[in-house]
């Protein structure tokens, strides 16, 4: 069938496409070996941002230094020409990340998992570009629940582990 070769065509291609120079430079930066990202444009300026969803690193020697039992890290990058700027650090967030469809500042939503360290039962919660930042931390304000359905598509679904490039 037609349609599922293109789907595999264009998830491999997506699998074996180049790491953007930026991001593998944040890579290097924080010597990450165990981690996920994905490239989305969150503020529809027609260059993507990369999330990058950090669990361990080379200090950490194989241990997810990058977590705790909330969860790990989530990067978000403005990807330059010559490297990276960091938009945001989000703490204890567990995926499935999404982006959302609703917007602040011009910036899409984002939508995570709460969970764990204490947080029963888990919760996804959306977190609102500011201006500047995404809020640091999903389970306080200005982060907010999710009530209902988080319209938008999920960027990373599961902790996958990618070998630092």
């Amino acid at each position: 069938n037609r349609a599922m070769f293109a789907l595999i065509l264009t998830m491999a291609m997506a699998i074996n496409a180049p790491i953007p120079e930026g991001l593998a430079d944040f890579i290097r930066d924080k010597k990450l070996t165990r981690y996920d990202y994905a490239l989305a444009d969150l503020n529809r300026d027609s260059r993507p941002e990369a999330l990058v969803y950090a669990i361990a690193s080379t200090d950490g020697r194989g241990q997810p230094d990058f977590c705790g039992s909330g969860g790990c890290w989530l990067y978000v990058l403005a990807l330059r020409p010559n490297g990276y700027r960091r938009i945001s650090a989000i703490s204890i967030t567990r995926p499935p990340i999404r982006v959302l469809s609703s917007a602040s500042h011009g910036w899409h939503d984002l939508s995570v998992l709460v969970a764990g360290g204490g947080i029963l039962p888990g919760y996804r919660a959306r977190l609102r570009f500011n201006g500047q930042t995404y809020p640091i931390n999903p389970s306080m304000a200005p982060a907010q629940p999710i009530k209902g359905l988080d319209h938008g598509r999920t960027v990373i679904a599961a902790e996958k582990l990618r070998p630092s490039q």
